[in-house]
């Protein structure tokens, strides 16, 4: 009976996959898309006109201007995309793991020694901490995926903000946040500008 307690108390761990599928929720939540981008520079590319006098500095509302575009929700969608397919990765590894456990379970049969009993209590150890670090590698995944997707847009807006900015005297664009931004006058903020020309694009 002992034995058989031990044994049960190895698979604790395999409703990991559940936590994860809680854990993707959250994920999800906290895709505040551009909120990581506080403070990125969009460097210019090469020095101001010399027509244009001293430079100075213009803001971009990423989060905002994403969202006028409906970046926001194709970013969100492909987050979206990449978590269920972890989330399937990761069902068909605990179904690997669950299923090497019991075929190791019945090769012991109905009657384990202590020892086949502790045996298979590691075994369960290891295949729950393989199935751990699992989850982390898909977490990272996920962050790493997060991060392109936000390049991707930084990289789409850079040229056109410069653009933008170099046309009114600007020659560097900052991404706007209360964080960094304590106040700004509404005549360096090309916000409504970029949105108009990538539009104008499509």
């Amino acid at each position: 009976m002992e034995g058989d307690q031990e044994a049960e108390t190895a698979k604790i761990g395999w409703s990991c996959l559940e936590v994860w599928t809680k854990i993707i929720p959250i994920i999800m939540k906290k895709i505040c898309l551009f909120a990581a981008a506080v403070a990125v520079l969009l460097a210019a590319c090469g020095p101001a006109p010399e027509s244009k006098g001293q430079g100075g500095v213009a803001l971009i509302d990423l989060e905002d201007a994403a969202k006028r575009l409906g970046r926001d929700v194709v970013i969100t969608q492909e987050l979206k995309d990449a978590g269920d397919a972890l989330g399937q990765q990761l069902a068909g590894s605990q179904k690997e793991y669950q299923d090497e456990f019991e075929r190791y379970k019945q090769t012991l049969g109905a009657k384990p020694t202590p020892e086949d009993t502790q045996k298979l209590a590691e075994l369960g150890r290891n295949l729950n901490l393989q199935f751990q670090q699992k989850q982390q590698q898909a977490q990272q995944e996920i962050a790493t995926k997060r991060v392109a997707l936000v390049n991707r847009f930084r990289e789409e807006v850079k040229p056109i903000a410069m653009k933008i900015a170099s046309a009114r005297g600007m020659n560097i664009v900052l991404v706007k946040s209360d964080v960094v931004v304590l106040g700004n006058e509404s005549s360096v903020d090309i916000t409504d500008a970029v949105v108009g020309e990538m539009t104008s694009q499509k």
